[in-house]
C-alpha cells in the first residue's frame, strides 16, 4: 500500500465522525483536524487505530506554524487538534 492510499485511509476514517474535519499531512504522518468539544483526542485516536495505525496526541509546544489556509476564527463550538499517526506493520494491499 502507498504512503498516499494509507493517508486518504486515515483521513476518510477521521472524517466519518461526525463533527470532524480532517487533514492528513502524508510528509510528516501528521493529522490536523477540527472537532466539536464533546470528541476527544482519544475518540479520534481510535478512529486511526480502526483505520490499522496507531496514533497519539501531538505535544501542543511542536506547532511549526499556522496553515496559510486555516480560517482566521474557528467556531466557539470546535477545536483544532492535531495527532500524529504511525503505521503500525504491513497492511498489504
Amino acid at each position: 500500500m502507498s504512503c498516499g492510499a494509507c493517508s486518504r485511509r486515515v483521513e476518510s476514517k477521521l472524517n466519518k465522525i461526525d463533527g470532524v474535519h480532517a487533514s492528513v499531512d502524508i510528509s510528516s504522518k501528521i493529522a490536523t483536524i477540527e472537532a466539536r468539544q464533546d470528541i476527544t483526542v482519544a475518540d479520534l485516536c481510535e478512529a486511526v487505530e480502526q483505520a490499522g495505525y496507531h496514533a497519539e496526541e501531538r505535544a501542543a509546544g511542536n506547532d511549526d506554524q499556522s496553515s496559510p489556509d486555516s480560517p482566521a476564527q474557528k467556531s466557539p463550538s470546535m477545536v483544532a487538534r492535531a495527532i500524529r499517526w504511525i503505521t503500525v506493520g504491513h497492511m498489504g494491499g
